[in-house]
C-alpha cells in the first residue's frame, strides 16, 4: 500500500499540463469527532467534538490528480469535564494524493475531490501533577474528500470531511491499553488561496 500511494504522489507531481496547473494554500477552521484510542483517556474525552486548525498546501493538475500536504491540530483532544488532564493535544501531519474532476468541468462551480495519503499521528497529554505523560507517535493514514468552490481566479472555499487512522498497532508502553490505537473524523472549511 505504501509503495502504490507514493507511487502516484510521484506521479501527480510530474503529470502533464503543468502550465495549467494551480496552487492552493488553504488555512482549515473545524471540528474532530467520532474518536477512539487506546492511549491514556482519563476524562473520557475521546469521542467528544473538540475544535481543530489546520492547513492544506494542494497542487492540482488540469486533469484528475493531484497532491497535498495536510496538517490538523486538535487542542483538547483528551479533555473532558474532570480536572486531571492539564492540556492536551492530537497533530497529524500527512502527504496525500487526490482525484477529481478536470478543471475545465469546474471551471467557476464546486470541483468535488477524493484523497488518500500517509503520515504521521502525534497524541501528547500532561495531567495537573505531571505523573503520568503521554507522548505518542504512530504511523497513520487518512482517506477523505470533499468540494472547492471558487470566488474568483485567487480564491474560493474548501470543505472537508476525513478519517484519520493509525495504521497498525504498536506496542508503547504505559501510555495505552496494549497496542496503541487511534482514530477519528474531522470536518473542516478553509479558505482558499489560489496560485
Amino acid at each position: 500500500m505504501r509503495r502504490a500511494v507514493l507511487f502516484l504522489f510521484l506521479a501527480a507531481l510530474t503529470w502533464p499540463a503543468a502550465a495549467a496547473a494551480e496552487w492552493h494554500i488553504t488555512p482549515m477552521v473545524g471540528i474532530t469527532f467520532a474518536g477512539k484510542t487506546t492511549l491514556q483517556d482519563f476524562e473520557n474525552a475521546t469521542g467528544s467534538v473538540h475544535p481543530a486548525l489546520g492547513i492544506a498546501g494542494t497542487y492540482l493538475t488540469n486533469g484528475i490528480l493531484g497532491a497535498e500536504g495536510i496538517a490538523i491540530v486538535t487542542p483538547g483532544f483528551f479533555e473532558g469535564v474532570g480536572d486531571f488532564v492539564d492540556k492536551s493535544r492530537t497533530t497529524v501531519v500527512m502527504g496525500n494524493v487526490i482525484i477529481t474532476v478536470p478543471r475545465r468541468w469546474a471551471e467557476y462551480s464546486l470541483r468535488p475531490f477524493a484523497s488518500a495519503g500517509i503520515g504521521l499521528m502525534r497524541s501528547s497529554q500532561e495531567d495537573q501533577l505531571g505523573l503520568l505523560p503521554v507522548v505518542s507517535n504512530v504511523t497513520g493514514f487518512n482517506i477523505g474528500g470533499g468540494a472547492i468552490g471558487y470566488f474568483s481566479k485567487s480564491s474560493g472555499v474548501r470543505f472537508d470531511v476525513r478519517y484519520y487512522s493509525n495504521i497498525h498497532g504498536v506496542d508503547q508502553g504505559a501510555v495505552a491499553i496494549g497496542d496503541v490505537h487511534l482514530r477519528y473524523m474531522t470536518a473542516t472549511v478553509g479558505f482558499v488561496i489560489r496560485r
